[in-house]
């Protein structure tokens, strides 16, 4: 009898003395047609970016919804990359409101959680040098951004030299690098045996807050077995010029920005990390934007009190920042993948705050947009807030759709329990 003839039970099986041993998936299991092979998820890298102190809501979503609607003043900068993004208003996770719950907006609970970088990676940070980049530009202040499941802040990185030095450390600096690994390590060791015998003498209250440092120790000892496994394997070659001098002042924090986007984009690129998160700090600077300075600090501007002269200065600010942003997509759309595709086009990128309103510390509607990814771009997606149906999606639902597109099995994200599939597929 001929393969092409053969004829076989979906479930077959070889049986002798008692035993079942059912067969692997074969074509003639399946009939004429093959089955199609299974297909990589679309989106393989995400990025996620927040401004501590948002933006001016009214002049940062469009007015118009769906696909013809006019660029916001704030967002003007985008206009040409407005095919590869999508902007939301409407969404955030209907938790509670104030400067200290900001990071919610990673999070999506008023109680200490795991941001969305850190659930995806876990999952598809294993086969690269890095799990994930935290990410700021100079001193980030009370701005936090990824937090462990545990719900501890994960420190960022504020100076571009050194970002540099640990995605392309080379020659001495490995060797000291592996000095301070070996070291870590021991003291590691010792940290947990004091550790354990402690958590036999104290409260079972007590006992739960030591759990949590395990937790934490244990989330530092991966990070430097991982560190050792890489040590070895060459780290890619760049060309790039670092300045002479790290713009870590608060007053030349959008220079550093600008930075570490390039760095960022070069990490993308190398595979040194497939997940990055980026805080963009807001504090009391006064910025001088395109040789004018600005009447007062930027944290002043955000506490504007309706004063349009406020609202204008401060939306100078807000501009500034969504240009460095373009220029990073823009980067993404000509750096290619192993492919030979457009990075872009298969990292996702949220860009955003969990600030409102700035002016009340209020974390409602707040400011979204999603770019890159392979997703369906182009529209203004206008959600009314106010409708109390289930079906009105929240921000999680986004961050579900983001996760779904990168092969993982979410289902929830604190109170989102859909997707917005039907929005970007």
């Amino acid at each position: 009898m001929k393969s092409e003839t053969l004829s076989l039970p979906r479930r077959a099986f070889l049986r002798a003395s008692g035993l079942s041993l059912a067969l692997p998936a074969m074509e003639s299991l399946m009939g004429k047609t093959p089955p199609k092979p299974e297909t990589s998820p679309a989106t393989k890298r995400l990025v996620t970016i927040g401004t501590y102190l948002g933006f001016h809501t009214p002049s940062w979503f469009p007015r118009e919804p769906g696909k013809n609607y006019t660029m916001s003043p704030v967002l003007k900068p985008l206009e040409p990359l407005r095919k590869d993004l999508s902007i939301f208003s409407g969404l955030d996770h209907r938790a509670p409101n104030g400067h200290k719950n900001w990071r919610n907006y990673m999070t999506g609970k008023g109680t200490p959680g795991i941001s969305l970088d850190q659930i995806v990676a876990k999952e598809i940070g294993k086969t690269t040098r890095f799990d994930s980049l935290q990410l700021t530009c100079g001193n980030a202040g009370d701005g936090r951004m990824s937090y462990t499941r545990e719900g501890i802040a994960l420190p960022a990185i504020g100076r571009p030299s050194v970002v540099f030095g640990q995605l392309f450390e080379t020659g001495s600096s490995k060797e000291r690098t592996a000095y301070l690994l070996k070291s870590g390590k021991s003291v590691l060791d010792l940290v947990l045996d004091e550790a354990k015998t402690m958590k036999r003498q104290v409260s079972t209250r007590d006992a739960d807050k030591l759990e949590e440092y395990f937790t934490s120790v244990r989330e530092v000892e991966h990070k430097l077995q991982k560190d050792q496994q890489w040590l070895d394997v060459p780290t890619p070659e760049v060309k790039f010029n670092l300045p002479d001098f790290d713009p870590v002042a608060p007053d030349l924090s959008l220079e550093c920005e600008s930075l570490m986007y390039e760095l960022m984009a070069l990490a993308l690129e190398t595979d040194s990390t497939r997940v990055i998160s980026l805080m963009v700090p807001g504090q009391g600077q006064v910025f001088t934007i395109k040789g004018e300075k600005l009447s007062a600090g930027y944290h002043g501007l955000s506490h504007h009190g309706n004063d349009p002269d406020k609202i204008a200065e401060f939306n100078r600010v807000g501009t500034e920042h969504v240009a460095r942003f373009g220029q990073f997509l823009h980067l993404l759309k000509n750096k290619k993948d192993v492919t030979g595709k457009p990075l872009l086009e298969s990292t996702a990128i949220l860009y955003g705050s969990g600030m409102g309103n700035a002016n009340t510390h209020n974390n409602s509607r707040l400011p979204v947009l999603l770019a890159g990814g392979g997703f369906k771009h182009g529209t203004h997606h206008a959600i009314d807030r106010d409708n109390s149906s289930d079906t009105t999606p929240l921000l999680g639902d986004l961050f579900l759709t983001v996760m779904q597109s990168m092969g993982l099995q979410e289902e929830r994200f604190v109170k989102a329990k859909r997707n917005m599939n039907d929005y970007l597929l």
